[in-house]
This record gives C-alpha cells, structure tokens and sequence, in this order.
C-alpha cells in the first residue's frame, strides 16, 4: 500500500511512494506527531538521479523488516533536496561540522523538534566499507534516545553552535577582513592560488573523483585577461579540452555528466544534472572565445540540441535531471562493446569509430569488459571528422531503443535560470543562434509561469505537471534576476531588465539583513515558515553558485548600469567585507561579482547602419565584465552618445571615443 509520499509531485519522494516505510514529506504533520510521541525524527535527504540513494532505497527502504523497525521507532521524513534546498542545506552543514564528507542520500537522526543528534551519508545492509549496516545503526540511535539524552542533548548543542561559527566565517569576522580594503591583487591571488591546485595534466582541482566547479574554474578564464594571464588560460582551457575529449561528455547523445569517479574526466558518474550543463555551456562558450577551437562550438550545439529533444517540456522549461540508472545498473544506457559498435555500423566504420574513441575488448568501465566513449585521437581531417560526426549520430539512433534512464520531470527557478545565463553567454561567444532560441523559449517560460504576485516579485520554486508550489529560495530570485538582464542585453528589451530588478527589490526586502552590522543573504525568506531550526544563510558556491554571490553580481550591475545607489552601498558592503576571507573554490561566482566591480565595462551602441556589427563584435570578444546598456541606464550613461551606428565604451564614468569599427571595438573591450 502507498504511504504519504504517493501525493507528492516530486519523483524522487514518488520513488519511494511504495516503500513499507511509514514515510512523511518534510512539513509540520511529521514534526507535531513526533513531538506529540515524543519519537526521534529520521531524515533521508536525495534526490531523483542519485545512484545511491537508488542502493539504499533498495537494500534497506524497501525491506519489510527495516521497515518495521523504522515505522515502530522513528518519524521518518523524506526529503528530494532539489525542491527543498533549505532543508538540505541545514541538514548538510551539520553533516560537514561533524567532520564527515557531505553526499548523499544524507541520514539524520533528530530529536522530535528537527534538531539532529547524528548524521550521515549512506548505509549499507550489512557491515562493509568501513560502515556499520543501516539495521545496527538505527539500534544504536535508538538505545542512544532511550539511554542517553544527555548525549543527545550535547550533540545538539554542539551542532548548533557550529553551525552558527560556520556563518560567523563566512561573514568575514576575521582579522584578514579587519581593514576593509580589497584590490584587484585578491582576484589575481586567488587565481594564482587556483593554478596552484589546479591538475597539470587533465585540468581542474584535486584528483578523484573530480568535479567541474564552473564558478572556481570562471575565476581562471577571468584572471588570463591580466598580466601574466598564460599560466590561468593554460589552466582554464586545460580542464575543458579535458572534459570535451574524456566520458563526462556524452560523446553520442550531448551533454555532460555530473563528475569523473577518476582523476581525468574518463569514466563518469552518468547522472545528468541541469545546473552543470547550464555553466558548462557557458565555460564552452569563454574556451572557444580564449582559443578559437571550433570543437567547443560543436559540443555547445550538441548540448543545446540534447536539452531540446530529451529535457524540455512542451512549455519550453527545461526537467532537472537525467537518472544515472538504467535496468537497474549504473551507466547501462551509455556503454558500448566493440561487436556493438560494429554490428550498429558495419565492419569498417565500427572499427574506424573505435580507434577514434577507445573503444577496446578490455573495456574501460569497472569490470563489465564495455567502454565509456572518449576520444582519444586527435582531429582528424575534415572529411574524417564528418564521417565521424555522421556515425555518432547513427549510434544515437541505435541508443535510443535501448532502455532510457528516467528523467526528473519537475522544473525548478534556479535550475532554469542558469540555463538561460548559460546560453546566451554561449550564443554571446559563438553565435548558435539555437543556444539564444532556447534562452528565450526558457526565460519567457519563467516570466509567464513562475513569476507571480501582483507587482511581479514573487517567484514559485517547483513545476510539475501544470502545477506550480513552493516560494522561490534566494538561488531562485537571484538567479532568476539574472537571467532577466541577461535577456535584456541580448534582445534590448527593456521589460526584461525592469523584470529582474523587481526581483531583486524582493531580495533586498524579503532574504537580506544585517547581522551586528554585517550584510547577510539568507537562503529563505523572511516571510517564510519551514519549521527549519537554523534560518541557513546563503555564503558558499558549490556545484552552482550561491544565490548570495548572484545577487550580488546583480546589485554590482545595477549600480553601475542603473546609479542604484542602495544595490552599491550593500554590494559594496559586502564585498569589502568577504573578498578577504573567501575561498576561491567557494566564492567564485563571488569573485566574479568583485571582477565586475573593478573593471566592470558600460557599452551604448546607437542606432544607425553597422548597429548589428557593432553588437556582434561586442558579444563575441571575451569580456565577462561587459555590461550592454539599453535604454534602462542611467541618463548619466546615455548622455551625450549620438552619433548614428557608433559603440560607446564606459569604464565608470569615464567614456572612450566613439567607434564604427567591430574590430576596434573587439580590441577596446578585451583590454583590461
């Protein structure tokens, strides 16, 4: 019989809709009856995609005597953390001050008012890897309850005021914060300091697995435009050749996987997430406008056109996730053996598609003896590559009937929003056109359905099925504002950038205080009741940015575009406050935001013949600071700039001379 789960939209609390696990969505009826038993909460946070939540799910949820004991013993709450990153992000945090890796599926064991005693990631059903089975785990937070509230009681306490100390960090409470004065020598330190850490042979930061961290690896695209650039350029591009050549890159279908479990981008975990191909289409995009490699233009029209045929709703919003299982077994779907290359293309083209993508007996995937494609030739001639080209989509074809992995089909703000950011900075550098249709199916999307209230500044979280629910976090907002100006300065219409700064009032009024003086950014609203014990604050990218860092890029860009004088005075606030303190594997969105500010360029472009050009040339140069002002800028940018047909280059308040010249204009504006 179906539990409570079975009325959620959400896929991934539906996958667990038959589970003999009494389970509850988070909310207030699962807290009241726990408090009303006085019973311990447990928490299972994942996610639709999730390859171990899947395991788990299946060893130990779907076992009627694990079931049993749940039910008997705990309020048990399900959470799908893409719908509920607020509670996730508690959750997660107190995971992590527990000096455990965060991950999921996230297990945690609370009292009866949410507040978590013991927490961690996956169990298993017996004693391995170093773990206790899930069965004598759930014995043990149940003897501790019983026996040991004084335990529990020290836990809680303890998790809580490290929680708060966590936010106190990340306020830029230290003596490094103490002076108050940033320069543009932190950005190229923290450059420098990626560079450092940064692999020299396959790119990007550690070893295995490795992730893409697009705000980190921005900060090194950014940092090549100044002295001694190379060694970040190097780095930059050294990680995206990587990923376009090795198997994170779906080399058949389009679109890249959430990480390589090794070291050199070969063999993925093969979930698909939207934020990540959202910003690799982006980093794509600055790769082709740093080297001019034309591959990066191919993998952008494959991913645009792998989000068009097998993540789009009819709406034209984008789903959240493709499943990395498929009968069961992870990477199913996207392996191959030699003998099925060569049956799907005959003799001669299977065995010249092998050679060019490592296709081997032996296999490269666990011990399954099949390959993750690859490539692991170099370019070939023209008439090979096309041969090549035409033989990848002929195993798409023959892919396609295999058995998919199941798509995540809710929509969510922010998700979408990075999508729209991520495509036209695409389009900005290369000109596909299908990357700005797409930008602008999505954006008109959001405009239409998830912005609501009657003065605009209202934004739902999740879509699902013609319904929508939940108030935006500030990731949604911020994000969402973003997308708006972006889409103002691609099409100049202004309804857009008017759209975008509504939303960032209700940033300001809604998740923005000041704590002891210090400008904060809150995950959830001030209007909001999630029954959360820890109001999370927003101050740290992960695998997308943070909302804080988004929103204050947008106060920067009103600032500067708009003479907004509340959005300088917070931005400004905080990023003296912060930049001395971040991480710059954590705060580069948040170093971009302070990239803007120091060098952030204003460019009119008047009516008149070469218009188009001038435009052209502007988005095609790498100038991540660029900032297109339309006739949404302050009359203090605008004055003066008549001459028909010409481009105007602004460094604050100080203009250069006109220019009909796209080339000249190329050069004026990739000059720092």
């Amino acid at each position: 019989m179906a539990n409570r789960l079975a009325d959620e939209s959400s896929p991934y609390l539906l996958q667990h809709a038959d589970n003999p696990v009494d389970w509850y969505p988070w909310g207030e009826e699962a807290l009241a009856r726990a408090q009303a038993e006085n019973k311990p909460i447990f928490v299972s946070i994942g996610y639709a995609a999730c390859h171990w939540c899947h395991v788990m799910a299946h060893e130990s949820f779907e076992n009627d005597a694990v079931a049993a004991y749940l039910n008997e013993h705990f309020i048990n709450v399900k959470v799908d953390r893409e719908e509920r990153p607020d509670v996730d992000a508690v959750y997660m945090s107190a995971l992590q001050v527990m000096g455990q890796g965060g991950g999921w599926p996230l297990s945690a064991w609370c009292r009866p008012d949410g507040t978590p005693f013991y927490l961690g990631t996956y169990f298993p059903p017996e004693d391995k890897y170093g773990q206790p089975s899930f069965l004598k785990m759930l014995h043990a937070m149940v003897d501790v309850y019983e026996n040991g509230q004084e335990r529990v009681t020290e836990n809680c306490e303890s998790i809580m005021e490290a929680l708060g100390k966590v936010d106190e960090h990340y306020r830029g409470l230290g003596e490094e914060a103490s002076s108050g004065f940033v320069t543009a020598e932190d950005l190229t330190k923290a450059a420098a300091w990626l560079v450092e850490r940064s692999d020299e042979t396959h790119g990007g930061f550690g070893g295995a697995p490795k992730f893409p961290s697009s705000p980190a690896h921005d900060v090194l695209a950014r940092s090549s435009r100044f002295d001694s650039g190379d060694a970040t350029r190097d780095a930059y591009l050294r990680q995206c050749e990587a990923m376009i050549r090795g198997g994170i890159y779906d080399h058949v279908g389009g679109g890249f996987a959430r990480y390589s479990v090794d070291e050199a981008w070969l063999v993925p975990h093969f979930e698909k997430m939207l934020y990540d191909n959202a910003q690799l289409l982006g980093t794509c995009g600055d790769a082709f406008a740093l080297s001019g490699d034309e591959r990066y233009v191919a993998v952008i029209r494959e991913t645009v056109a792998w989000l068009e045929r097998e993540m789009q709703h009819e709406s034209g919003a984008l789903y959240a996730s493709l499943d990395a299982d498929s009968e069961g077994e992870e990477g199913k779907f996207y392996v191959w053996t030699p003998a099925e290359i060569v049956e799907t293309l005959g003799a001669d083209d299977g065995l010249l598609f092998n050679e060019h993508f490592g296709v081997t007996p032996g296999g490269n995937f666990e011990d399954t003896r099949t390959t993750v494609l690859s490539r692991v030739t170099e370019p070939a001639d023209e008439a090979t590559e096309r041969r090549l080209d035409t033989l990848r989509e002929r195993l798409r074809d023959a892919r396609d009937a295999r058995v998919r992995p199941d798509t995540d089909t809710k929509v969510l703000t922010g998700w979408n929003a990075l999508a729209v950011t991520g495509l036209i900075r695409a389009w900005r550098r290369t000109g596909v056109s299908e990357a700005l249709a797409l930008a602008l199916r999505v954006g008109q999307f959001l405009a239409d359905t998830m912005v609501h209230g009657d003065a605009g500044d209202r934004l739902w979280r999740v879509y699902k099925d013609g319904a929508t629910k939940l108030d935006g976090t500030i990731d949604d907002y911020a994000c969402c504002a973003e997308a708006f100006f972006d889409l103002a300065e691609a099409t100049l219409d202004g309804a857009w950038w008017q759209r975008g700064r509504t939303l960032m009032g209700a940033v300001l009024e809604r998740f923005y205080d000041s704590v002891d003086g210090v400008g904060v950014f809150y995950m959830t609203a001030s209007d909001a009741d999630e029954g959360l014990i820890h109001r999370p604050e927003s101050h740290h990218d992960s695998a997308a940015p943070a909302g804080a860092h988004v929103a204050v890029d947008n106060l920067v860009r009103l600032a500067l575009v708009c003479d907004d004088v509340r959005a300088a005075e917070v931005s400004d606030e905080y990023l003296r406050r912060r930049i001395p303190v971040v991480s710059p594997l954590s705060g580069g969105r948040l170093l971009a935001a302070f990239d803007r500010q120091l060098h952030g360029v204003e460019l009119v472009v008047t009516d008149g013949p070469g218009k188009d050009e001038l435009l052209r040339a502007a988005h095609r140069a790498y100038a991540p600071t660029l900032m297109v002002a339309g006739d949404w800028a302050s009359e203090a940018i605008r004055a003066g700039k008549n001459e028909p047909g010409a481009a105007y280059v602004c460094r604050g308040r100080s203009c250069q001379a006109p220019t009909s010249d796209p080339d000249a204009l190329g050069q004026l504006l990739t000059s720092v």
